[in-house]
């Protein structure tokens, strides 16, 4: 790859993004075989509100790749300082995620987080190519916000957020 960062200016690259304080998610669905399947975002964002559009980049290396992809819908749990070491475990390739996971399944057999500080379940919308991502692109079926603070990702770290300022 022509364009890829390489040696000190990668480096420099990666230390500019951990300067930026993101948002964490766990993203999930089911196979066609009703198997879960997640892994943990800090690319989240809203992408329109008429016609309601998510995104979320998922790294084309993830186990979950392909099981995403053919996906009717998947859920966008926004997690809370308590789900740290569980945001962390659906960073990894490999290990069971979803054991001794206080996942709940939603009318479409999708896991989401009962505790979560907001879900946001979504229908397959489209897939873009980005780089060694891919952008999925999902339609807001319905959201619902929890009683805790999010927490946000930072210099390598979660940093629970605070109260909300009046």
């Amino acid at each position: 790859m022509a364009d890829r960062v390489q040696g000190p200016a990668a480096a420099a690259f990666r230390a500019a993004l951990a300067r930026f304080p993101s948002g964490v998610t766990i993203v999930t669905t089911r196979s066609e075989a009703g198997t879960p399947h997640g892994f943990t975002a800090s690319s989240f964002a809203a992408l329109s509100l008429d016609p309601p559009l998510v995104l979320v980049c998922l790294d084309r290396r993830a186990d979950c790749f392909p099981v995403f992809l053919a996906a009717e819908r998947f859920v966008v749990n926004i997690v809370t300082p308590a789900h740290a070491d569980l945001a962390m475990r659906f960073a990894t390739k490999g290990e069971d995620k979803f054991a001794d996971g206080p996942f709940e399944l939603d009318e479409a057999g999708c896991p989401l987080l009962p505790d979560a500080a907001a879900v946001v379940r979504c229908e397959f919308e489209q897939a873009v190519p980005g780089g060694d991502h891919v952008i999925l692109i999902g339609r807001v079926h319905d959201a619902w916000t929890g009683s805790g603070n999010p927490v946000t990702w930072y210099r390598g770290g979660f940093l629970p957020l605070g109260e909300r300022v009046t």
